[in-house]
């Protein structure tokens, strides 16, 4: 009965989301908020019935609605695949862009891996994305890999600084453009705690000697407290180490 419930608060939501498209005065939001509502009460009643991913669902889509009151000049709702996908990698806040991601199935590595590098012209959006990103989210390997590719097809690719990026959008890029894609990598390489992926993401986006040589000498250190490994005769003739 419960499961029906939750359904039926769902589509009300929907058709409360709905009819505000139909509104001419789109400051006039009573319709999501009673759409927002409705998600909840189905967020409420999944909960009372430990079905976690429905739960986790409602929520997002309540968090959506709240995005479409707060700007409703862009449209957040109702999105296809890839205008969702679209929209989600021209957020420059994080908190907008985890909302979008969330409601639509795209918190992925590989998707953040676009949104991430949408960003890599601004070093100081990039920080401020990046640190609000790894407090919720983890950098995931495959993510940086991706990067790293694209920040070393991006360098050898532009040799001529008049060219438009193949792969940013938005025309021409700043003289300064190297400076600042290096600033922003640099800012991922410093959020990478493993020396050893540290030193596959410098390797594989090149560029960065100092980044290389720094994880090679971590690497090559041996423990301050290690000494001569000493062996003594155990039972049955193997070797043990002595402690």
């Amino acid at each position: 009965m419960k499961h029906e419930t939750a359904s039926l608060l769902e589509l009300r939501a929907r058709q409360s989301s709905q009819q505000w498209f139909y509104r001419y005065d789109k400051d006039q939001n009573e319709d999501l908020l009673q759409s927002m509502r409705y998600y909840i009460e189905a967020a409420e009643v999944h909960s009372s019935i430990d079905a976690g991913n429905n739960t986790r669902r409602a929520c997002a889509q309540a968090s959506l609605v709240s995005l479409q009151i707060r700007m409703p000049d862009t449209k957040w709702l109702d999105l296809s695949e890839t205008n969702a996908r679209r929209i989600l990698v021209e957020q420059s806040r994080f908190q907008e862009a985890l909302i979008v991601a969330e409601a639509y199935g795209l918190n992925q590595p590989s998707e953040w891996a676009l949104v991430l590098w949408e960003q890599m012209l601004n070093p100081e959006l990039t920080e401020q994305f990046v640190a609000e990103f790894v407090a919720v989210l983890p950098l995931q390997p495959s993510m940086l890999v991706e990067l790293a590719r694209f920040y070393r097809s991006e360098m050898q690719a532009r040799g001529d600084q008049s060219q438009f990026s193949v792969w940013l959008t938005g025309g021409g890029l700043p003289a300064d453009w190297a400076k600042y894609l290096g600033r922003s990598f640099r800012c991922l390489l410093k959020r990478t705690r493993d020396f050893r992926l540290k030193l596959h993401l410098a390797t594989t986006a090149t560029g960065f000697d100092d980044v290389i040589d720094a994880c090679n000498r971590e690497l090559d250190k041996v423990p301050e407290n290690a000494g001569p490994l000493i062996l003594r005769k155990g039972h049955g003739g193997a070797y043990l180490p002595l402690m």
